[in-house]
């Protein structure tokens, strides 16, 4: 499994195309073929990420607005994170 360190600087790939529909955010990655919805935190993840930010700015972020503990966090959102960096939705530096 990818593990991000807390200086690894993730980036949104802006050309993906988005919408917001209800509560959930719709993105079509068009060179796959394929599309992704997100609701909850990995839409709150998404929408952070609007801005570049670093792995531990993040979890910060997230700790804010849910009642989860850092570590916990951390351990939630890789697995998230390991994916959209798959799909080719974000860049980590």
């Amino acid at each position: 499994m990818r593990h991000f360190s807390s200086d690894d600087k993730l980036l949104r790939v802006f050309d993906i195309p988005s919408t917001e529909l209800d509560q959930e955010t719709i993105l079509m990655s068009i060179d796959a073929g394929a599309y992704y919805g997100l609701e909850g935190p990995a839409r709150t993840i998404w929408e952070h990420l609007a801005t570049p930010l670093t792995f531990s700015s993040l979890v910060d972020r997230i700790v804010q607005e849910y009642d989860v503990s850092p570590e916990s966090c951390a351990a939630d959102i890789e697995p998230f994170l390991a994916e959209m960096e798959r799909e080719g939705l974000i860049r980590v530096e």
